[in-house]
């Protein structure tokens, strides 16, 4: 046996398929680079790592179940039977990164974990874990929230953000004899507010310090602001009054605070460094903000966030633009103790490829 690896990828929000049926445009797909991961998990299962010792992390968000439509509706509840069937829509939608899942999964020496996000909480029900085992066949396992050894600290991040956090303690809720997902309000959010203006906006979830994109509205497309403003002033209003069905419950106050103390693309870092400094691990890894961050604090005490392979626009003068970065977390055992490093695959040389602006 040679190395021992761990690869730690996040947020890739798998939907449908680049292209609907007749061959548009699936606005609601976030993931392109279906190529890349193919490339990036078979280099990772042959060649030089072929005796190695290499688990994939699928740290989260890796299925988008929120912005998945069933015959071009979202629905409210999420139920086991509406999982399996936008689990399996997302499969079909994606052959080439399920087909390279199953090679990695089956080579000797490597193994894929699962964990769970704030969008793929789908893997609670036990006919999505049976339909992602079909697909990925070979050693794989699940999580739903942390992963820890030798020092490291893992988890996809949405628990330290009181807008997106599960309770825990009731994943389900009960109506009409069928079990749904007790989603956390800003999952309702997505799917009442942000799906619709996406539809219209593609790039509306994908622009990050998102204050500047609102501020730049303001004087650029003003009629967006004021819709998204009142839909949102309408999503709040009706939650304090408990008129969104499938969320988790809490008081009025709770809500009107988690609203106001809401930011889109938190950096964690604060909660990396709580973690660091007081639950003794040396790294902490986690994914959710979307925002590839590498930031040591003293010595061996290292917080990586793995970022997304989707394609961001930034408004931050230090990376203005707009930009894909295929980060990963590199976590390798050096004299018996693992180090982490924040990496950006580069993938095999390829003439040309579709772009979506």
């Amino acid at each position: 046996m040679g190395r021992k690896l761990k690869l730690v990828i996040s947020d890739f929000h798998l939907g449908k398929g680049p292209y609907r049926e007749d061959g548009s445009v699936n606005v609601f797909e976030d993931f392109r680079a279906d190529g890349k991961f193919t490339e990036f998990l078979d280099y990772h299962r042959s060649g030089d790592h072929a005796d190695d010792e290499v688990e994939l992390v699928v740290n989260g968000d890796f299925f988008n179940l929120l912005s998945v439509d069933l015959d071009g509706r979202l629905n409210d509840a999420i139920t086991e039977r509406v999982a399996v069937e936008k689990t399996e829509a997302i499969i079909r939608g994606h052959p080439l990164v399920f087909e390279a899942l199953r090679r990695f999964a089956a080579a000797p020496g490597h193994a894929v974990v699962f964990m769970m996000g704030n969008h793929d909480p789908g893997i609670l029900f036990a006919g999505v874990r049976e339909a992602v085992s079909a697909a990925v066949g070979g050693k794989h396992a699940y999580l739903l929230d942390t992963y820890d050894f030798d020092g490291v600290h893992i988890e996809h991040g949405m628990q330290h953000e009181p807008m997106n956090a599960f309770n825990t303690q009731r994943y389900f809720v009960e109506r009409g004899g069928e079990l749904s997902l007790n989603l956390p309000l800003g999952s309702r959010y997505i799917i009442e507010v942000l799906n619709r203006e996406k539809a219209l906006r593609p790039y509306i979830d994908k622009v990050a310090p998102f204050r500047r994109y609102f501020a730049w509205a303001l004087l650029n497309d003003p009629a967006v602001v004021f819709k998204i403003s009142a839909k949102s002033v309408d999503f709040a209003l009706r939650a304090m009054l408990k008129k969104i069905p499938y969320v988790d419950e809490v008081s009025p106050t709770e809500i009107l605070q988690r609203l106001v103390l809401y930011t889109a693309f938190p950096t964690l870092e604060r909660e990396a460094k709580h973690l660091l400094g007081r639950r003794g691990f040396h790294t902490v890894i986690m994914g959710h903000t979307h925002v590839p961050l590498y930031r040591e604090y003293a010595r061996d005490r290292v917080y990586i966030n793995t970022g997304t392979w989707n394609a961001m626009t930034s408004l931050d003068m230090g990376s203005l633009g707009r930009t894909t970065q295929l980060t990963y977390a590199h976590v390798e055992w050096v004299e018996g103790r693992p180090r982490a490093r924040l990496r950006e695959w580069r993938g095999l040389q390829r003439p040309a490829e579709d772009v979506f602006f």
